[in-house]
């Protein structure tokens, strides 16, 4: 088994001899329940409700089917698709069989396809087949034609056309009752690589960073103590499963046998009426997603009485929608903080006290150690770059060995994001320190211009850039969506900000009123290149 390049065995026996890694798989777990909970629900996805013995035993029919189609162990699969059970299933059947899943965005096109086909060396891919979504089918048969080893290409489910197996297919009508002999026998081990997620490439073409079970599983057993989660559980997964923030469903709700409720593809509406009729205890998103549902519930037409918890990953989330949230939901905000090419490293609990929820996001998680701890609570400096190491860590860059040296410094990752750590021990990110503008020579935080707008009443959320400038380098430009759908005017904004006693030089000089924000290709981040690029065409035109 190819093992994730930049664990050391000395690293991978600590962890395991201190208990925060173990030798079991997220599929042990399934297994176990399956015994265990037969009858209980485990997953539904809006079509399919399956209880785990259900899934379990197309998990065994699909591991079969995956080897009868001439997939095996140490193989890469291109995975192309939106949540479903059969997404689901599919990642533990290759966890059965030693496959390596490469997860794509669905947004992704032939340039990032590409590029992650060079880097990873796949056999075949899994994608969408929906003849009312982008032809995946056309693009993956040219690539076939350019990429030999290209071999095997199957749709997820039976939508599209039936000349392609399907992956539903495999789980319901390979072996109905797979034997012990008919099984692959592969095995994952701790600090094996076990899967590989595809960064948003904001700032270029995609990287691969390698996945390990291991540590993914560690921050579950975390979650399921700061969330008191227990079989009782509905867990509504608003992200896509390939993303940080639906470790909380794939890899946490299981140890404990709780209900994973998938979302196929966001939208307000959809989110609303999905956590009210399934009645889901918590549910995961990210900011953005957030604040559109609370856009659409002020009025009180959805019942989201059973909800005990939201937690809320990706980016910061402003002081008063937390607050404001809290309230509307009547259940406890849950932040956290963690990247796709780190891990989790820190988040709160239902114990934590609400100004602490609302403000930071929250507290590392168990083991996490961070290198900076005098400079992250020196009252002298605004914030210190966050780097940290520990048993939540994933691995480094596939086919990129100077980008993990890059970020792995001295034995920490550096995340390049700023933050505080206050006398509590609580987290706060305060930005990036690439998010920074450089106005005539002040430092400006794009973060906290937009802290300061999202207190606006009119704003719903604001998004700072930066735009070069002859005179003074770089100037603020700050897009903004409406509450009311009506253009909020600069000289409002200007007089809010001076109410505030903002500082003069941390006013933008330019605003723009836009309907929707442009998310990243991982779908839970503004995408400020995007807006980078409006802003400088529309400064172009004025």
């Amino acid at each position: 088994m190819p093992k994730v390049s930049r664990y050391t065995p000395e690293e991978i026996k600590s962890y395991l001899d201190s208990n925060y890694w173990t030798q079991e798989l997220t599929a042990d777990i399934w297994q176990r329940n399956a015994q265990t909970s037969p009858d209980q629900e485990a997953v539904w996805d809006g079509q399919y409700r399956l209880s785990w013995a259900q899934g379990w035993q197309h998990v065994e029919r699909l591991t079969v089917g995956l080897a009868r189609q001439g997939l095996s162990n140490d193989d890469t699969l291109l995975i192309q698709v939106r949540n479903s059970v059969w997404l689901m299933l599919l990642r533990l059947a290759c966890e059965r069989s030693g496959i390596i899943p490469a997860f794509l965005h669905h947004g992704f096109r032939r340039q990032e396809i590409e590029h992650i086909i060079g880097i990873t060396d796949p056999v075949g891919a899994v994608i969408s087949a929906d003849p009312d979504q982008f032809d995946f089918i056309a693009l993956y048969r040219e690539l076939q034609q350019e990429h030999n080893d290209l071999r095997h290409l199957f749709k997820i489910d039976d939508l599209g056309t039936k000349e392609l197996p399907s992956i539903k297919q495999l789980a319901e009508e390979g072996s109905h009752n797979p034997t012990p002999s008919s099984l692959p026998r592969y095995r994952f081990s701790p600090g094996d690589l076990t899967g590989i997620v595809t960064s948003s490439g904001t700032t270029g073409l995609p990287k691969s960073i390698e996945f390990s079970c291991a540590p993914r599983l560690a921050s579950g057993r975390v979650y399921v103590d700061r969330l008191k989660l227990t079989e009782h559980d509905r867990i509504a997964s608003l992200v896509p499963l390939y993303t940080g923030g639906a470790d909380l469903s794939y890899h946490t709700a299981p140890q404990v046998a709780a209900t994973q409720i998938l979302l196929k593809s966001f939208s307000a509406q959809a989110a609303c009426r999905l956590v009210e009729a399934e009645r889901a205890t918590g549910m995961v998103l990210v900011p953005t997603m957030l604040i559109r549902m609370m856009e659409i519930s002020e009025n009180g037409q959805f019942d989201f009485s059973p909800l005990r918890f939201i937690t809320c990953f990706g980016s910061a989330l402003p002081y008063d929608v937390a607050k404001r949230a809290e309230e509307l939901f009547e259940a406890k905000i849950i932040q956290g903080y963690g990247l796709m090419d780190y891990g989790a490293l820190a988040s709160h609990s239902m114990d934590d006290p609400s100004e602490k929820r609302w403000s930071t996001n929250g507290r590392p998680l168990d083991g996490t150690e961070l290198a900076n701890v005098e400079l992250l609570r020196n009252p002298k400096i605004d914030a210190a770059e966050i780097a940290a190491k520990g048993p939540h860590c994933v691995g480094g860059y596939v086919g990129n060995p100077a980008a993990t040296t890059q970020v792995w410094q001295d034995g920490f990752f550096h995340t390049g994001d700023l933050g505080r750590l206050d006398d509590d021990g609580y987290l706060s990110i305060v930005g990036r320190s690439k998010d920074i503008i450089i106005r005539g020579g002040q430092n400006i935080s794009a973060s906290e211009v937009e802290a300061i707008l999202a207190e606006h009443p009119d704003i719903v959320e604001a998004a700072a850039v930066k735009i070069p400038d002859p005179d003074l380098g770089e100037r603020v430009f700050v897009f903004v969506i409406s509450a009311s759908g009506e253009p909020i005017e600069f000289e409002d904004m200007v007089q809010f900000m001076l109410d505030r006693d903002t500082a003069i030089f941390k006013i933008p000089d330019r605003l723009k009123t836009i309907d929707v924000f442009p998310l990243t290709a991982g779908g839970t981040k503004i995408d400020k290149k995007v807006l980078e690029n409006w802003a400088a065409r529309l400064s172009e035109l004025s």
